[in-house]
């Protein structure tokens, strides 16, 4: 893949976008199967550069960027495909239509912090597979998986010039899409009276700690019914001293640092607001491994964080949970709804139908329930995606030595068979009857009429 883009990405793209869309999605099960090829090779590599533990890495970056371009190849007819689409008969009589997706041209990506691979593959392959060409920016702290990722869709075989993937602009692509961009709330979940506490811990420790707390989907903020409040808490704490900091590319570490000092001092700096408008701070903060460069920091829960703390009000990375208790789960909903609406959200419970009554209250583009991934799903990735890339298009194909009713010349008769036809189409009782009495053969004989004639 080149690193930066040519002269002929157009025609490139314009070739691509001739290809049938089966062929292209043969692309992407080759590129499916490089990451299959690859697989240890990849997972350490991304892993080294991340600072994540390998064994995050190969689910949530590898496993998942398989899983979405073998669904994107899997699919592609039922994702990108026309459907019939069908017309008036009044006004197209012999018209055939269909409805589907033409690709925009050239796509910009630019990848966001914390997704490295399996989101931005995930993109690509839904541009890809749509007919677009590709301009692709990974993420400041992903260079290196960005190309990694350009080396497995040049195993794929992709056209050259098609894909460009390293510091390139994105000034001159039909669409940007930016994944995670702009403002985001902080994810929120919501634990019942009937939940499991050990298992919302287990769940809240995953979906708040895993690569440092700076993924998109990450939780930072937990409204819990009252009377479970002090069982979550306690299981919070002991769940965090459990965690083992260190070296991500040694067996046993959990948590690897944050991406770079700035990440550590807007923790620190939000958890510090929350502290001064009188939260408690239970457990966690910055700490130091012996002979590891980097911010360390311990998983923070706190409780009591004011309304309106930047903890509460917008997506902060890093490991930090916000505890608030409620009293029901109308408070909770209300609650975990304000500010910006946020990538993810979750519910804890027992009872399902309970669960999906609540889910759908929240605002969130996607809602768990008794779970709560960091990341969001790559095939949902990949369908926002490709929705993204695409513009809408309707076909229509009347045969060729026909002329429809409706051209000129105009008559007195036309808008008397306009009139007839919309009135059998009345819902009052009798008006059909009396259209077909009283207009029914003049028109049946204008549209003869008009049939008739070449």
């Amino acid at each position: 893949m080149s690193t930066a883009p040519s002269a002929e990405l157009a025609i490139v793209t314009n070739l691509w976008a001739a290809l049938r869309v089966p062929d292209r999605a043969r692309y992407l099960e080759r590129a499916a199967q490089a990451v299959i090829d690859e697989f240890d090779e990849l997972c350490v590599a991304i892993a080294a550069e991340s600072r994540r533990p390998p064994a995050e890495i190969a689910p949530l970056e590898l496993l998942a960027a398989v899983d979405a371009l073998r669904w994107l190849a899997e699919h592609s007819r039922r994702l990108t495909g026309a459907h019939r689409f069908g017309l008036p008969r009044a006004l197209h009589p012999l018209t055939r239509a269909s409805a589907g997706f033409a690709p925009v041209g050239v796509v910009g990506i630019r990848g966001a912090r914390g997704a490295p691979f399996a989101q931005p593959l995930a993109t690509v392959g839904a541009a890809l597979l749509a007919g677009n060409g590709v301009v692709l920016a990974p993420g400041a702290d992903a260079a290196g998986a960005g190309a990694r990722l350009a080396a497995v869709l040049a195993r794929a075989g992709l056209p050259e010039g098609l894909v460009h993937v390293g510091n390139v602009s994105l000034a001159r692509c039909a669409r940007v899409l930016e994944e995670g961009a702009g403002p985001a709330g902080a994810d929120a979940m919501i634990v019942l009276a009937d939940a499991s506490v050990r298992h919302a811990a287990d769940g809240a420790l995953w979906g708040a700690c895993a690569g440092a707390g700076q993924l998109a989907g990450s939780v930072k903020r937990v409204y819990v019914v009252r009377e479970r409040f002090e069982e979550l808490l306690e299981a919070l704490c002991r769940g965090v001293g459990e965690l083992a900091l260190g070296d991500p590319l040694l067996a046993g570490t959990q948590l690897g640092p944050l991406a770079e000092p700035s990440v550590a001092r807007a923790l620190e700096d939000a958890v510090a607001q929350a502290l001064a408008g009188g939260a408690t701070l239970h457990c966690g903060g910055p700490r130091t491994v012996e002979g590891v460069a980097g911010c360390f920091y311990a998983p923070a829960v706190l409780s009591g964080v004011p309304a309106g703390a930047r903890l509460l009000e917008r997506r902060v990375a890093g490991p930090v949970l916000a505890l608030t208790p409620v009293a029901d789960s109308a408070e909770a909903v209300a609650l975990a709804n304000g500010g910006e609406r946020s990538l993810g959200a979750s519910v804890w419970g027992s009872d399902r139908r309970a669960g999906v009554r609540i889910a759908r209250e929240l605002r969130a583009r996607v809602v768990w329930g008794n779970d709560h991934p960091p990341v969001p799903p790559p095939r949902m990735v990949a369908a926002r995606a490709l929705r993204q890339c695409t513009r809408e298009q309707l076909i229509a194909w009347d045969p060729p030595a026909r002329r429809p009713p409706w051209r000129y010349p105009y008559d007195g008769a036309t808008a008397t068979a306009a009139r007839t036809l919309a009135t059998l189409r009345s819902a009052r009782e009798g008006d059909r009857e009396r259209a077909l009495r009283d207009g029914g053969s003049a028109t049946a004989m204008w549209f003869a009429g008009r049939a008739l004639r070449r």
